[in-house]
């Protein structure tokens, strides 16, 4: 039976990012960030659970990276606080 171009990638580990399915650890490797910020994004509605393997969460590469880049964005798009303006007072 002949393989398809995308099993074949697979297996080659060439998937492109929307078809690779990465575990909770796996995707806080690739976005930066904890493991426990990734079931937070996930709690919180900024990312999606795609599959599960027995009971791993499984989440798309694609889908990862867009949401750390929307958290980064709102992160530097976010004004300063009260708190911000005295900390650096006290400096």
């Amino acid at each position: 039976m002949p393989y398809s171009r995308r099993r074949a990638a697979a297996v080659r580990g060439e998937l492109a990012p929307r078809y690779r399915l990465l575990t909770t650890e796996e995707a806080a490797e690739v976005a930066c960030v904890t493991p426990a910020c990734i079931r937070k994004w996930v709690s919180r509605g900024h990312l999606a659970v795609t599959a599960r393997s027995g009971s791993r969460n499984l989440y798309r590469e694609d889908h990862v990276l867009a949401a750390e880049r929307q958290r980064r964005m709102q992160r530097i798009s976010r004004p300063p606080t009260d708190e911000t303006f005295h900390a650096d007072e006290q400096s």
